[in-house]
């Protein structure tokens, strides 16, 4: 039977762990010392290692193979192969997230009492700890203050912030780290001789990108790739895990840098029907401006870059581009992420967002003739449009002529990521208060977003 590699090569014992040598080195030290807290708790990214840790933790101290608790167990031992099954008296996973109400911790406290059945220790392991109730979480509370000396228990969560502080100052806390590029790219390496799976070096960079820095993801997508039996390349790495290819992140470039308005909107609609999510989309770009401050202020970064374009194209690419325009870009995309995950509308937010981002006209050379006038078109050209401007022309467009006639004495004088603040000349301040709930529908329904309108005074 097929055994997926999350499961076929996951660590057995805590020197198979990586990318998390402190918590392997202090883990061994306890285990060697003898010396077991009563709780620890296991906080980090999916796929970094807290439940594998959790289980080598509890087959070190219950193997029966040796005489104390062992930094190797066995593997073979009848308490050692029950745990790798999940069916061991002494070992318990219970998930917080689907057992999280006093009854269960009552359940759980009941158990505590227990002596071990084969082992040394009565393990508990939590896991998604954060999803137990209040009341749930004062249970475990009690469990936590004075625990029997046979029991250990193990927390583990991706949300360290929602665990009551009372729990995390009477436990060990370890934090896994997401692991770095080199050291995915190193284990899948590893695997990829052991399956002999051919792949390419750049496929694997790409992987180790695309996971995030979680381990069980780069080893999930290795073994998706590897069902298409020849051999991984970089773009098939970019189709699998849905990412924006070199290519077309160059293309967008050039083209909000040229303010090709109509191809732009064009290639972003093609993406997002290839299957590209809007998000996506918006974050890959993101990483290109980030990489552009890099290479535009930081020489020989290579090794900093995380967009997926190479180098040298980026390099030709900030040559064209003032820093100023760059770090705009940068700002703008960052405070659409936030509204592209509340929008009910994220398509067309995501337009919006790149309207906001090209040039009010492509980038000529201004005549000699407008060079020293202050306010020339050319100067003016070269500024990216405002964001705020773009969904106020985006909301008068959208509106029916009957409403664009009743917005069209306002402007909007300030936007926020929750807020929109309208300026309207003091005789119609009265009737845009009567009327605030007609414009915030307004706004919905241009942007997908449901803003909070306030009215203030004031003139064009």
């Amino acid at each position: 039977m097929y055994t997926p590699f999350p499961q076929k090569y996951r660590p057995r014992i805590l020197s198979q762990l990586t990318g998390q040598e402190y918590i392997q080195r202090t883990l061994s030290n306890a285990i060697q010392g003898n010396k077991i807290a009563p709780a620890y708790l296991f906080t980090g990214e999916r796929g970094t290692g807290k439940t594998s840790t959790a289980r080598i933790l509890a087959k070190s101290l219950n193997c029966t193979a040796t005489d104390q608790p062992t930094v190797t167990p066995c593997g073979q031992c009848q308490s050692c192969r029950s745990i790798e099954k999940g069916s061991s008296l002494d070992v318990m996973e219970i998930d917080a997230a689907s057992h999280n109400g006093v009854e269960d911790a009552r359940n759980l406290i009941e158990r505590v009492h227990f002596a071990p059945a084969i082992g040394r220790y009565r393990i508990f392991v939590l896991d998604e700890v954060h999803c137990l109730s209040s009341q749930a979480f004062n249970a475990l509370l009690k469990c936590l203050e004075e625990p029997p000396a046979h029991v250990v228990f193990i927390l583990c969560t991706t949300e360290a912030h929602k665990v009551l502080p009372t729990i995390v100052s009477r436990c060990q806390v370890f934090r896994f780290q997401p692991l770095s590029v080199d050291a995915i790219v190193q284990h899948l390496t590893m695997i990829a001789e052991k399956e002999a799976i051919p792949i390419t070096s750049s496929a694997k960079i790409a992987i180790a990108r695309a996971c995030g820095g979680g381990l069980r993801d780069a080893l999930q997508l290795l073994g998706q790739l590897s069902l298409l039996g020849e051999e991984i390349t970089h773009s098939q790495v970019l189709a699998l895990s849905g990412r924006v290819s070199e290519s077309d992140l160059v293309t967008i470039l050039h083209r909000i840098n040229t303010g090709d308005t109509l191809k732009l909107l064009q290639l972003s609609r093609e993406l997002l029907d290839s299957g590209k999510t809007p998000l996506t989309l918006l974050t890959s770009l993101l990483s290109c401006y980030r990489d552009l401050l890099l290479v535009a202020n930081v020489p020989d970064c290579s090794s900093l870059l995380t967009s997926g374009v190479s180098y040298p194209k980026l390099k030709a690419i900030a040559k064209t581009w003032s820093q100023s325009s760059i770090h705009q870009g940068f700002e703008q995309l960052s405070a659409s992420e936030w509204q592209l995950n509340k929008s009910v509308q994220p398509s067309l937010w995501l337009e919006v967002c790149l309207l906001g981002l090209i040039p009010k006209s492509p980038k000529t050379k201004p005549r000699n003739h407008q060079t020293h006038k202050r306010n020339s078109t050319s100067v003016s050209s070269s500024k990216p449009l405002d964001l705020k401007n773009t969904i106020w022309e985006t909301v008068l467009s959208k509106a029916s002529e009957k409403n664009r006639v009743f917005l069209s004495v306002a402007f909007l004088a300030e936007l926020t990521e929750q807020k929109a603040i309208l300026a309207v000349p003091p005789p119609y301040l009265n009737k845009f208060n009567r009327n605030i709930r007609k414009v915030q529908k307004l706004f919905l329904a241009a942007t997908g977003i449901n803003y909070q309108v306030l009215i203030q005074e004031g003139n064009q």
